[in-house]
């Protein structure tokens, strides 16, 4: 798994490591620049004119570095100084006198430009455009002459290549920086990332704008090793496929689990049947699915393979008295919000409570929730909220010592809040609840309230009506298979947002869920074949 770390611990690792080799932090801005030089000329070796904005900072003084490598190679530089180079002071007035002291061939062309200048010029000569304004030093709105040189910048059909991080990007929420109402961001093709990640690299509009993400160590091998405790993690499909439960060749539908899926209200079942379809095609033994009465012939006639129960009444579920031929319970998706709805929820949850049966619960299953936070949840149950959703349940009022019932003390959330702090709001809805929370958005937080993992990414194609049902039901499909919740968690999450991508291809509209299901079940089946 990839650490992920706020921007104040990794200056505290730097720190401490260039103390510990016995060198000076001019000689980790050197390593980054000649690093950044190196991975542009592998992802675009035909360049041959490199223009590189720089502002302030120590992200200059890499732009800098990159810079004098550039010419070194021969190539020709534009530089853009949106500081003039006189006023630098420490690590980047070194990396500028480094740079002013080379040779150059007399036929190279070296250019400085400043902002004004760089405005009224044409650029369009250049073959490629690096990033060197701010990186990680984004603090609050950006100024004038900042936004100027990105939309200049921007306007360039040429490749292009952020240090560190997007200028316009917040590295600690993967936020960007907006003016008017519009994103003002270097739009990357690539970021090369020095020491170690980012949390902000791994969440919201950072995934949009960073393009290929890089990372460059700079000599720091074992970042966990200076006493900074990240964000969170990151991992991929590849670090979570043992997590797959096993199947053998010998048995029967009764040794690979059965899933419970409940929901569907009237006029509502399209919900509960995505989960339902999703739990099957995943590889539980045997699917059984409670939908309003209205809707059981539909959920019949796209998956005659689940046992449809119908109900018109919460009194219907007494029939749900034994629990115990059920390995795990889906909760919510088209449940409604009516008395009805409200009523089964309370009798599901209470009998849930007597078993030792994971329940993963989500879309109105949540909103009941957040109706009665004090009900306790089965043990190692599953939430999993959007934003608006962690909102209400962050909001919920308790009946015990928290008795505000929020993130902070009388502060009610809003969607904002919870997009820009989303690994506190994944770790304090699990402590909240007990449960574990997978917050889903621009990269998917899962946390049992202690560790929190970040995985999956965005595509314009997951926009869609349907996905999350169809991830409550692989979820629920894993444990019934016998993975443990958290495991079943990570897998689903991430078969879920490798399955859309594949599906979509080219498309960044128009995906459906059924899509979706049916790539999750090609990739699930790939990951089976890989394991065993």
């Amino acid at each position: 798994m990839q650490p992920l770390f706020s921007v104040d611990s990794i200056k505290k690792i730097e720190r401490n490591f260039a103390k510990q080799e016995g060198i000076e932090l001019y000689e980790l801005m050197q390593r980054a620049g000649a690093s950044a030089f190196e991975q542009a000329r592998r992802l675009w070796p035909q360049a041959g004119h490199w223009l590189i904005a720089t502002g302030a900072g120590n992200n200059a003084g890499d732009g800098l570095v990159v810079a004098r490598h550039a010419l070194l190679a021969g190539f020709d530089v534009t530089l853009v100084a949106i500081k003039p180079y006189r006023e630098f002071r420490g690590d980047p007035e070194k990396a500028w006198q480094e740079l002013l002291s080379i040779k150059k061939d007399s036929h190279q062309r070296f250019d400085i430009l400043g902002l004004e200048q760089a405005l009224d010029t044409d650029l369009s000569s250049a073959d490629l455009v690096v990033d060197a304004l701010l990186g990680t030093g984004v603090k609050g709105a950006l100024k004038d002459e900042y936004c100027q040189i990105l939309e200049r910048l921007n306007q360039l059909s040429r490749p292009k290549l952020a240090l560190d991080i997007p200028t316009g990007i917040y590295a600690d929420s993967g936020l960007c920086s907006t003016k008017n109402g519009k994103d003002t961001v270097f739009q990357a093709d690539a970021t090369v990332s020095f020491v170690a990640l980012k949390t902000g690299q791994r969440l919201n509009q950072a995934l949009q704008y960073q393009g290929e993400l890089i990372l460059e160590t700079l000599g720091v091998r074992h970042a966990l090793s200076f006493g900074e405790e990240p964000e969170a993690y990151g991992c991929n499909l590849q670090q979570l496929k043992e997590k797959l439960p096993t199947r053998h060749d010998v048995g029967s539908k009764f040794d690979c689990g059965h899933a419970l899926l409940i929901g569907g209200g009237a006029h509502l079942g399209g919900a509960v049947i995505l989960a339902a379809s999703a739990a099957l095609k995943s590889g539980a033994g045997m699917v059984s699915g409670w939908i309003h009465h209205s809707q059981q012939a539909a959920g019949l006639s796209v998956c005659p393979e689940i046992m449809w129960r119908g109900y018109n009444s919460h009194s219907d579920f007494q029939e749900l008295a034994d629990l115990s031929r059920y390995q795990a319970v889906g909760f919510g998706p088209g449940l409604g919000r009516d008395s009805t709805a409200e009523q089964i929820f309370l009798d599901v949850i209470t009998k849930l409570q007597a078993t030792d049966i994971p329940c993963v619960l989500d879309a109105d299953g949540l909103y009941w929730l957040a109706k009665y936070t004090s009900v306790p949840l089965p043990v190692q149950s599953v939430l999993t909220p959007h934003a608006g959703e962690a909102c209400r349940l962050l909001n919920a009022q308790e009946e015990d010592v928290f008795s505000t019932g929020r993130i902070e003390p009388q502060l009610s959330v809003d969607t904002a809040y919870v997009t820009q702090n989303r690994i506190k709001v994944a770790q304090t809805l699990a402590k909240k609840y007990s449960a574990i929370c997978v917050l889903k958005g621009a990269g998917t937080v899962i946390s049992d309230g202690e560790q929190a993992l970040v995985l999956a990414g965005a595509h314009p194609a997951m926009m869609t009506a349907g996905l999350g049902d169809a991830l409550t039901g692989l979820i629920t499909s894993f444990i019934a298979q016998g993975a443990k919740p958290w495991d079943a968690a990570l897998l689903a999450t991430e078969i879920h947002y490798e399955a859309a991508l594949s599906v979509a291809a080219n498309r960044r509209r128009g995906v459906t869920a059924s899509e979706v299901i049916e790539g999750c079940s090609i990739l699930v089946n790939q990951l089976d074949q890989v394991i065993n």
